[in-house]
């Protein structure tokens, strides 16, 4: 009887890290090199023209930067799970 037991929590236990691991949100490194890597592909720029710059804006998580020199600045500001969010949020204009 303690068998069956053992293994339905062994399994609920596994499970439940297995859900753990899957919903973690990226990490701000994660969330810069992929955004940079993206830079790179519409530029052909380099990866170390990009760097991530924390948010004071509700929703926004990170702001990943990307200047070459002499040239404009690209930029993509995502939420904690590194999704973009609305340029419009950002430069504070009208979202409609």
């Amino acid at each position: 009887m303690l068998l069956p037991l053992a293994a339905l929590l062994a399994l609920a236990g596994a499970f439940g890290l297995y859900l753990g691991v899957v919903m973690a949100p990226p990490s701000e490194s994660e969330i810069i090199a992929r955004h940079a890597a993206e830079y790179v592909a519409e530029t052909g720029r380099a990866l170390s023209d990009c760097y991530g710059v924390p948010s004071g804006i509700e929703g926004v998580h990170l702001i990943v930067v990307c200047e070459a020199e002499g040239e404009e600045a690209w930029f993509v500001a995502v939420d904690a799970r590194g999704v973009p969010v609305d340029e419009a949020l950002v430069l504070g204009e009208d979202a409609t």
